[in-house]
């Protein structure tokens, strides 16, 4: 089961469009927020943001979580 502050970060993240911008709105680090994803998407068996050369967006998957 995913952890509340797994998708608190998924949130923030989809929210702002970057990991970094995300990781500096909820005081973390940076791979410290990538941690966070990537546990969580190991939990759910599929990525739940699409990397983007500017940004981040959220997968169909994503989306389902968010829902």
């Amino acid at each position: 089961m995913p952890t509340l502050r797994a998708l608190e970060c998924l949130v923030a993240v989809v929210d702002a469009g970057s990991i970094t911008e995300a990781a500096a709105r909820l005081h973390l680090s940076q791979p410290a927020l990538s941690h966070q994803i990537g546990a969580l998407e190991r939990e759910l068996g599929a990525p739940v943001l699409e990397r983007l050369p500017r940004g981040v967006r959220p997968t169909a998957a994503g989306r389902a979580v968010l829902a």
